[in-house]
């Protein structure tokens, strides 16, 4: 690791001593750090941007529970873009931003005076009990964390926007459409932060984790499309255990119908979740035949729109192959983020 753990709790000294009328005085509050970072060379070139980097930040006890930040030079709290990476939840990892894809990306956020994280979060494995809600929720305490140690890293913990690839895109969808899901009662004071932030940037989307709800309801009506054809094309165990199941009998039950609604973001939508920027481009309009045009098919982002639409959620959003809509602004998602966070 290249961080070390100070304390999860602030530590606060009060001295107490009486004057000649016997009045009281209190010291200032004093506070230890939470965290003590330790910067490393970073893996893009970010010297023109006077960036200081640090990598493997835990966020919770388990090995995939983990990010790295880039902070920018600055006098006061900055605001922050989190990466959330794709990966169909069985794969990928924080360093997919440091590609040529985004390198340019992370160096004009830099330039502009905001932070840019990208976490980690647990996979889905061969007889997953779990389910999905297992990295959502990782995605979730990450967010909350780095609100929680927003001082040791300047950060504004009011300015946080989220930006997302394929399973990372609907993650960050899963967090904003989501009602607030802080617990003030909790005993771990990472999660009485608050979930929400100021917009999210979706890229290769799904509109929704309920698969027979909305993606044969809504996305591929039109192609009537049946969860066996999606079975067959993903396979029993990984459609199954997205639920945390192992069978058809057991994902026929109320107990996975809540599960399903809990994951559907589409369903979630309301005027005060934050603005939408979409863009799915990349697989064809006609009916899905593999598994990347089931994730990422254009009509994902045709239904998160009409829905956000219906809900008043604002949208910059591109759908389409060849192009079916595109929003008249023509913003890309780095503009989005700095307006969000300028806002």
């Amino acid at each position: 690791m290249t961080l070390k753990f100070t304390s999860f709790l602030f530590a606060i000294a009060v001295l107490f001593s009486c004057s000649s009328d016997d009045a009281t005085t209190i010291a200032p509050v004093t506070q230890t750090p939470l965290i003590t970072l330790e910067f490393t060379t970073p893996p893009i070139a970010v010297e023109s941007t006077g960036a200081q980097f640090a990598a493997d930040i835990p966020y919770d006890q388990y090995d995939k529970t983990t990010f790295d930040i880039f902070l920018p030079p600055s006098t006061d709290p900055t605001g922050l873009v989190i990466f959330i990476h794709g990966g169909g939840f069985t794969g990928g990892g924080k360093s997919f931003i440091y590609s040529n894809n985004y390198e340019t990306e992370v160096i004009d956020l830099l330039g502009n005076g905001i932070a840019v994280a990208t976490i980690n979060y647990r996979l889905l494995v061969d007889g997953d009990t779990d389910g999905v809600l297992k990295c959502l929720n990782d995605s979730k305490r990450a967010l909350q964390y780095i609100r929680y140690i927003h001082n040791e890293l300047n950060i504004d913990k009011d300015k946080i926007v989220l930006f997302g690839s394929s399973a990372g895109a609907s993650t960050s969808l899963w967090l904003a459409a989501n009602d607030e899901l802080r617990d003030l009662n909790s005993v771990d004071p990472v999660l009485q932060e608050s979930t929400r932030v100021k917009g999210i940037a979706l890229n290769a989307t799904q509109s929704s984790l309920d698969i027979e709800t909305r993606w044969l309801g809504d996305v591929f009506e039109e192609f009537e499309v049946t969860l066996d054809d999606i079975i067959g094309e993903f396979g029993e165990d990984r459609v199954f255990s997205f639920y945390g199941i192992n069978s058809l009998a057991a994902y026929d039950t109320p107990e996975i119908d809540a599960y399903r609604q809990q994951v559907d973001m589409l369903g979630m939508l309301t005027s005060d979740d934050p603005e939408i920027w979409v863009k799915n481009t990349g697989t064809q309009n006609s009916a899905p035949m593999t598994t990347g045009s089931f994730n990422h098919h254009p009509f994902h982002a045709r239904e998160i729109k009409a829905f956000a639409d219906a809900a008043g959620v604002p949208t910059v959003a591109t759908y389409g192959n060849p192009i079916l809509y595109s929003d008249p602004s023509n913003e890309s998602y780095v503009d989005f983020l700095m307006r969000k966070l300028n806002e």
